[in-house]
């Protein structure tokens, strides 16, 4: 009887070791996310270097009810179509609130795609550059051919669904 105890009891600290070994392992994840700044130059640039991707570039901010309810979706494309296209976010939310705001943000939705940050002090040269018509409202994504070129725009909050109909369309 002696023994089974002490066997069950030495199961039960190896599996609370693991435990705690994987929560570590996650925080250091969480705490390896790296949300990058950005602004209108070089914006440009990763619209230009596509690579031979198609650019699915979205505008978000964590204050935005209708972006927070996309995201997961936006994953979900990412994860579909990574292959075939670029996913990047930018959030419009302040520089200084990356560590307070936008990563616990991030990383509670375990989102797989690059975000940056929008460093731009113009806030009329970062929204005539992504595109003229754009009035700044957010959620906004932006989508550009393997050239660079903008090929299509849309504002508001939208389903996988959605999503998939667009960038299915462009590779098939």
């Amino acid at each position: 009887m002696r023994t089974i105890l002490s066997a069950l009891i030495l199961i039960l600290c190896f599996l609370f070791s693991l435990v705690f070994i994987y929560g570590q392992i996650q925080k250091e994840t969480i705490n390896n996310l790296t949300i990058k700044e950005i602004n209108v130059e070089d914006l440009n640039n990763i619209i230009k270097n596509r690579n031979g991707k198609y650019l699915l570039l979205n505008v978000w901010a964590t204050w935005c009810v209708p972006c927070r309810e996309e995201f997961p979706a936006l994953n979900k494309i990412n994860e579909k179509y990574k292959n075939e296209i670029e996913l990047i976010g930018i959030s419009v939310d302040f520089p200084d609130e990356i560590e307070t705001k936008i990563k616990p943000f991030l990383t509670s939705l375990k989102i797989s795609f690059n975000n940056y940050v929008n460093t731009e002090k113009d806030v009329d040269k970062f929204i005539s550059n992504l595109n003229p018509d754009w009035g700044g409202d957010v959620p906004a994504t932006f989508i550009f051919d393997t050239n660079g070129n903008q090929i299509k725009y849309f504002t508001g909050g939208k389903s996988f669904e959605e999503f998939e109909k667009t960038v299915s369309g462009l590779i098939n």
